[in-house]
């Protein structure tokens, strides 16, 4: 388990571009204030995919980068119908000049991962493995079914989202994380929607080492922006329950 605590910003195009043409632009201070960017390449042009890498290098050189692809049906944009074309769009961008440290797959890619992971390792990419859920969050078994075909693939990260309808929804994420997180590089598992919010940050004293929050536009329910997620991560130490959390997230 890797020990650092990552506060992941989402760049799409208007935030790369910004931050391209005016070195004194305001996202340039939430770029910095992220320990990683997640480029989602479903916001972008396909034919930029193969670049976008070196130019969030050029802007952020010392920023993890994870690449993402997420669907329409996983929040995302890129269209549902089209999935099929993601193993020749991932083999772009592995065999760009630049590539991420890390590609988020959905759990639905699994069938085409060891392909995958094969050419990733290769260029020292990790894989994160990820799920959203935008009903519930699932149950315990649920959960340990997610981590167990994680680690049948041997993949070193693990992400899941799911929305929380209740205040102790996240008590279940909470539970998963102290008995899974040990086991990979990167984990996040988190509550999306109001009550889940708190989850965002508190997961990270929960023992997740990933929470991703928002420059500029939110990208998802419940999502804090980067400036708010950073000022409550410096301060996580100091605060001892989510209670506590609620309370200083509500000053912002």
């Amino acid at each position: 388990m890797n020990e650092t605590k990552y506060l992941v910003g989402l760049v799409g195009p208007e935030v790369l571009e910004a931050a391209e043409k005016d070195p004194f632009h305001p996202v340039r201070l939430d770029l910095e204030s992220c320990g990683a960017l997640e480029i989602r390449y479903d916001f972008f042009d396909t034919a930029l995919w193969p670049k976008l890498s070196e130019r969030v290098r050029k802007i952020a050189p010392q920023q993890l980068q994870i690449g993402t692809i997420r669907l329409k049906h996983d929040g995302g944009t890129f269209d549902d119908a089209r999935a099929v074309e993601r193993p020749a769009l991932w083999d772009a961008i592995l065999d760009a000049k630049e590539v991420p440290e890390w590609l988020d797959l959905e759990r639905d890619y699994l069938c085409n991962f060891e392909q995958l992971n094969d050419k990733a390792r290769s260029r020292g990419v990790g894989i994160i493995v990820s799920e959203h859920n935008f009903v519930r969050v699932p149950g315990e078994q649920e959960l340990e079914a997610f981590a167990k075909d994680v680690k049948r693939f041997k993949a070193h990260g693990l992400k899941i989202a799911a929305m929380s309808n209740d205040q102790d929804d996240c008590s279940r994420l909470y539970k998963f994380i102290k008995k899974q997180a040990k086991y990979f590089e990167m984990f996040a598992a988190f509550g999306m929607g109001e009550t889940g919010k708190v989850s965002r940050i508190w997961s990270l004293k929960e023992g997740a080492n990933l929470t991703y929050g928002a420059i500029g536009k939110v990208a998802a329910p419940g999502q804090i922006d980067v400036c708010t997620s950073k000022k409550a991560l410096d301060q996580l130490d100091y605060i001892n329950s989510e209670f506590e959390l609620l309370a200083f997230l509500s000053k912002f």
